[in-house]
């Protein structure tokens, strides 16, 4: 059955879910394949970045009909998608997909035993499965961690309605002078957030964000959160322009630091591990 979608918003979601960030100087895609799954309205795509740990994201746009779709390359999908506009058909079969616009055709090949990234043996099938696997793991509309012995874990800080923009500026200064660094200290201490990148050879930067609201989700006590994080955080927020929560976990007592919680809406989010504190 068909998918239908709005090209351009298709074009945000896989850019999105590309994850560039900056590696030794140069911009690298995070994510390289993708399954998408069009049911109850929305099209959908879950999948891990490409060292399978330190981020998970699930995201989502309005659609309609029912199905299932590979790109086994999202940048040439990316390529295929820059030539068509408005109202876009796909139509998947068990070795290509065709994009559809008024006037325009492509078709691309693509398989679910085509492999997730160029050099892993893993499937776009199984990489996919162990995503959806480990993203069930995560409830975002309430902010909790399903382990894997039964327990939730509430996170312990959350932060309500934060302004994408905001949080762009802040992290965009990562690029002050060319550096680059895909390096984030997030600090909230005494009812106050800022962020810090850079250092001070080219500016180090520390933006502090006002008007925060704070949600105390672990009583009676108060955790103050200092973690650094990579993860291309500039490159997210420059591909967002809404509000978000964010919240964070303490697992430090296993030694997985703070993981941070992006949520989106639409049951969406962008999950991030901290570096090693």
């Amino acid at each position: 059955m068909p998918i239908v979608v709005e090209a351009d918003s298709l074009k945000w979601l896989l850019s999105l879910m590309q994850r560039k960030q900056t590696i030794d100087g140069k911009s690298i895609a995070q994510v390289h394949s993708l399954s998408l799954k069009a049911e109850g309205g929305r099209l959908v795509a879950c999948t891990r970045v490409k060292d399978g740990v330190t981020s998970l994201m699930r995201l989502s746009i309005p659609c309609a009909g029912e199905g299932e779709f590979v790109l086994t390359d999202i940048e040439a999908a990316l390529g295929v998608l820059k030539y068509h506009g408005g109202t876009l058909t796909i139509t998947p079969s068990a070795d290509k997909v065709m994009f559809k616009t008024r006037t325009k055709q492509t078709t691309l090949a693509a398989s679910k035993e085509a492999r997730a990234f160029p050099h892993t043996p893993e499937t776009i099938a199984l990489w996919t499965e162990k995503s959806h696997s480990l993203a069930k793991k995560i409830d975002a509309d309430n902010m909790q961690y399903n382990t894997n012995d039964g327990q939730v874990l509430d996170v312990v800080m959350c932060l309500s309605d934060l302004n994408s923009t905001t949080l762009y500026e802040a992290f965009r200064c990562d690029s002050m002078n060319g550096q680059k660094f895909n390096k984030y200290t997030i600090d909230y201490t005494d009812g106050k957030l800022s962020i810090t990148v850079g250092d001070e050879l080219k500016g180090k930067t520390t933006t502090v964000i006002d008007g925060v609201a704070y949600s105390y989700v672990e009583e009676p006590k108060t955790q103050d959160i200092n973690a650094t994080y990579n993860g291309g955080l500039e490159y997210i927020f420059q591909n967002l322009n809404s509000d978000v929560n964010i919240g964070v976990w303490d697992f430090t007592h296993v030694g997985m630091g703070y993981p941070m919680l992006i949520t989106l809406g639409e049951g969406d989010f962008i999950f991030q591990v901290s570096n090693e504190v």
